[in-house]
């Protein structure tokens, strides 16, 4: 009988080291390191393969396969939208979407449940608005919510809150080395709480990224090894009251992969805490194959970091602009909707598993011609993959895909708004965003705008 040797890949074995590590610090437990490192290695190896599996049970995509390399299956929690800004234009009061776009994954950011909000006085809660949105979340299964941290309430803040934001970006004036009392107090509450409905926290959020963009002086004016030492304590609390939790790293702007790298150093010193790398990036007035290559310099550097290469990642914040959430006037209409779809293809091309908009009621559910492109491109990719990234010849873009049925799929547009693009043979026809269906000739050309199509092959 053949003996099988199995090893860990690299980037797995660094992350049980420093969970190993990190288990001995906050526990105190002084016993051999090496032979209980030889059980946790044996042990994670075998409870691997399960937790993939409860990640696509949850909604979100899986690790990539072996024989998807860097491309996860995509799921309709591949898709994400933030609500409840207050505004009437973005669900406000918790309402829900009418649109016929329903992405997957709901992220509750600027959504007045942030830690000021929930948190008004020492020892004291404000649930009512969270509560609005674990009963609208129950009523509109299956969902993936996602809980962010951020502002710090004034009463504990270390310097006055700025009377423009509706918290304070100072870290809370109780945190030492060890965390922060009041912050703590307030996530073990928050993951305690159930509305009056019975549906609770603890089953209803599963995800939870770590402080709002803390390269920004209004969100964040502490040091990153503070921020570490604030939500260490804190995510050990969330691991430990909900079950099947995922944890972000923080998501910094403008994809700022400085202070992104220092954040990994700080989990590679201390312990890893998230599960999942995060960041936000804006259009602003460029086209999605312009503004990209900010998405490409942070990825790489994650996929370049020992320990962090097969980490999943995901924007998670996006939009035309920050300002007032709409495609540049110098665009076409037309441009507009293809530019939402190009700039999800792009980012799923090179192994995204998720892209969010934020104020997405106000840019795409309300905009019947956006939620349409919206919704069919998902229709088109939920339950399939990509096999490589999205490639250019001139101004003609394409994406190779694989859909949920198993035939092969190409996704290819024109950036200057018209062109042919010549097919291979085996292509027989082709979809467009409003939902016609096209036959291809052999050697004949298809045609191609502004907004994607996509290929189809008979097998």
């Amino acid at each position: 009988m053949n003996k099988t040797t199995f090893r860990l890949p690299p980037d797995a074995r660094q992350q049980v080291k420093t969970t190993f590590r990190r288990l001995i610090q906050n526990q105190g437990k002084y016993f051999s390191a090496n032979r209980c490192l030889v059980l946790f290695l044996v042990l994670g190896s075998l409870s691997a393969p399960q937790a993939s599996v409860s990640r696509v049970n949850s909604g979100v995509p899986a690790d990539a396969n072996e024989n998807q390399g860097k491309f996860p299956t995509l799921t309709r929690s591949s898709f994400g939208m933030q609500c409840g800004t207050g505004k009437p234009t973005n669900c406000p009061n918790a309402t829900w979407p009418t649109s016929v776009a329903q992405p997957g994954m709901i992220r509750l950011w600027d959504s007045q449940v942030q830690w000021h909000a929930l948190n008004p006085a020492r020892g004291t809660y404000n649930w009512q608005t969270l509560d609005k949105y674990l009963d609208v979340v129950a009523a509109h299964q299956p969902r993936d919510v996602m809980y962010t941290f951020g502002y710090t309430p004034c009463w504990v803040a270390k310097a006055p809150c700025a009377t423009k934001w509706p918290g304070s970006g100072y870290p809370p004036n109780d945190l030492t080395a060890n965390g922060s009392p009041s912050f703590n107090a307030f996530v073990e509450a928050l993951v305690d709480h159930c509305s009056p409905a019975g549906h609770c926290v603890k089953d209803s959020i599963k995800y939870w990224e770590m402080w709002n963009e803390p390269n920004a002086q209004h969100f964040y004016t502490g040091t990153v090894p503070q921020l570490y030492s604030l939500m260490a304590p804190a995510i050990a609390i969330v691991r430990k009251k909900v079950s099947g939790v995922t944890v972000l790293t923080p998501p910094v702007m403008r994809a700022d992969s400085d202070w992104m790298q220092d954040w990994m150093k700080e989990e590679d010193s201390h312990g890893r805490l998230s599960d999942i790398f995060s960041f936000h990036l804006y259009l602003l007035d460029k086209t999605p194959e312009e503004r990209f290559g900010m998405v490409k310099k942070i990825v790489d550097m994650k996929n370049h970091a020992p320990g962090w290469s097969n980490m999943p990642w995901m924007d998670g914040e996006t939009n035309f602009d920050p300002v007032i959430y709409l495609c540049n006037s110098k665009y076409a209409p037309e441009d507009c909707v293809g530019q939402v779809v190009r700039w999800q293809l792009l980012h799923f091309g090179y192994g995204a598993m998720q892209l969010s908009w934020f104020y997405f009621n106000t840019t795409i559910g309300r905009n019947p011609e956006y939620a349409t492109a919206y919704k069919t491109m998902m229709d088109w990719v939920v339950g399939g993959h990509f096999t490589a990234e999205c490639s250019a010849k001139g101004d003609v873009y394409s994406c190779p895909f694989i859909q949920a049925n198993g035939h092969h799929a190409m996704f290819v547009w024109s950036v200057n708004g018209k062109g042919k693009y010549v097919p291979s043979s085996e292509y027989v026809d082709y979809k467009d965003l409003d939902g016609n269906t096209a036959k291809v000739s052999s050697g004949q050309p298809a045609p191609i705008g502004v907004k994607p199509i996509m290929l189809e092959a008979a097998n």
